[in-house]
């Protein structure tokens, strides 16, 4: 047995265990389970050549069986972890390569076994790894396909210089020129192990370039990623700032609208108001001359003035007050500036308030009306908007029925408990909304009256999904028009 090429089998070795330790340790900050793939099939593959190299020290059942089986899964590792650089291998692929080791294997064993001359198995063994080393030529060329990464190029050479090699020992052997001993001292040996120490420094320092570059395009494209996001972010926050700017103006505006309206639909109450003032207001007149008379009468006669009288006539000029004060507060409240001051409300006092207010107008229309309000109504908003979007849904009805012509002129407001919402119903039998003018009925500045704004209705609506809620309407011209308020009650809202 030649010592020099034992000692070349364990120099070998040593390479193997140096250079994918190195690896291992080198990369281990990645934590990539490629890199330990790589690494430990690398070590395996080293300590198989030593084995291979202890032949006289170890049993020759020994240095095939343990020696050959280590090599074989040492090198099916490293093509793995190659493969796996450039994605999961296909089942197809691992099922086949795995297959193929196997089977040389088989072979191999049953060749020692059966007593086959030790050339043979040589041969076997050239020939099958010539063959084999291909796939670092073929998964180098892959990636470098795919991804273009510079450590691609030493992985192809690497595999181009094994399979040289190995194929070179292998048709030597063919043709009688070659070394038929494992270690024989011949050109083809010693031009097989340049190629081993070669191929194997090649191909570390390519999956090594590999791994190294693609962790810096994946840091690379992380910082773009984060960068995206943090404009994205600071976009975001731009844009909310915006919408909140915006968002503020709507609500002045719809402020300011809301003033407007209500001074050009409270016009049109003005007349009314005057006269539901002017009756409190000429009764505590008569109720005051009434007092100055008694009391004149009884100075004259030199009497007692009749209190009981006095005091009816006092409290009917209390209660006319009272009532003046009311129609004030009510007309005060209305046209209060609101700030969106949202409390809890009972629905029916705030409809109430509203009637009262366009009740003259009704009545000097002689509408027939009918009132039927659930008086357990509770929801949470703004009195001074919910009862201007009431109003302008009245005051539109009213100016409905104006226009029929129709006896009676007829007017249903309804309001009950529909789920967890309440629903307001305002209903007349006037002349409806013609279906081509449908589209444009909660449209800002367009109205079909001469003397409208063209706001209430779109103002109404703004209000009410302010609220939560929903206002829609259905209509049948020449027969009826129904509009519907759909607020949450307290409990939802």
């Amino acid at each position: 047995m030649n010592q020099s090429l034992q000692i070349i089998f364990w120099m070998d070795a040593f390479l193997y265990l140096m250079l994918h330790t190195a690896i291992w340790y080198g990369l281990a900050r990645y934590r990539s389970p490629v890199v330990i793939l790589w690494s430990a099939a690398g070590i395996l593959s080293a300590l198989s050549l030593g084995v291979l190299g202890s032949r006289g020290l170890l049993s020759d059942a020994v240095v095939v069986v343990v020696g050959q089986f280590m090599m074989a899964l040492g090198n099916w590792g490293r093509q793995v972890a190659l493969r796996s650089l450039n994605g999961p291998p296909s089942p197809v692929w691992l099922w086949s390569s795995a297959g193929l080791n196997v089977a040389y294997l088989a072979l191999s064993y049953g060749l020692h076994f059966s007593g086959a001359s030790e050339s043979t198995q040589i041969l076997l063994f050239c020939a099958f790894y010539s063959v084999s080393s291909l796939e670092y030529f073929f998964s180098g060329r892959q990636i470098s396909r795919s991804h273009a990464l510079k450590g691609a190029h030493p992985v192809m050479w690497a595999g181009l210089i094994l399979s040289a090699t190995l194929g070179t020992k292998t048709i030597a052997m063919l043709t009688g020129v070659g070394a038929e001993k494992l270690y024989e001292s011949s050109w083809d040996n010693i031009f097989v192990f340049i190629g081993q120490f070669t191929g194997i420094l090649v191909v570390c320092v390519g999956f090594l370039q590999i791994f190294v570059e693609q962790d810096h395009r994946l840091q690379i494209a992380m910082e773009q990623k984060l960068a995206r996001e943090q404009e994205r972010a600071a976009l975001a926050l731009q844009h909310s700032k915006d919408l909140s700017a915006l968002l503020t103006e709507r609500e002045e505006i719809i402020r300011q609208l809301t003033l407007s309206n209500k001074s050009a639909g409270m016009g049109a109450l003005v007349a009314s108001f005057a006269h539901e003032l002017n009756q409190p207001l000429t009764a505590n007149l008569l109720h005051a001359e009434l007092v100055q008379a008694k009391l004149d009468e009884a100075r004259r006669d030199q009497t007692m003035p009749n209190l009981d009288i006095l005091h009816s006539v006092v409290d009917a000029i209390l209660n006319d007050t009272q009532r003046a004060a009311d129609i004030i507060r009510k007309l005060r409240n209305l046209f209060r500036m609101s700030r969106g001051e949202f409390t809890i409300l009972k629905f029916d006092v705030l409809v109430h308030d509203v009637l009262d207010l366009v009740q003259s107008k009704m009545k000097s229309a002689n509408i027939v009306f009918k009132v039927e309000l659930d008086p357990n109504l509770r929801l949470h908003g703004d009195a001074t908007q919910l009862q201007q979007v009431i109003l302008n849904l009245l005051n539109n009805a009213i100016d409905a029925l104006k226009e029929s012509g129709r006896l009676p002129p007829e007017l249903h407001i309804r309001a009950q408990a529909s789920g967890q919402h309440l629903e307001l119903e305002i209903e007349d039998n006037g002349i409806g909304i013609a279906p081509e003018h449908a589209d444009d009925v909660f449209s800002l500045f367009k109205t079909s009256k001469s003397h409208g704004m063209g706001v209430g209705l779109w103002l109404s609506r703004s209000i009410v999904e302010t609220h939560g809620g929903r206002l829609t309407f259905h209509s049948e011209p020449d027969r009826r028009t129904v509009f519907t308020l759909r607020l949450p009650l307290l409990d939802q809202a």
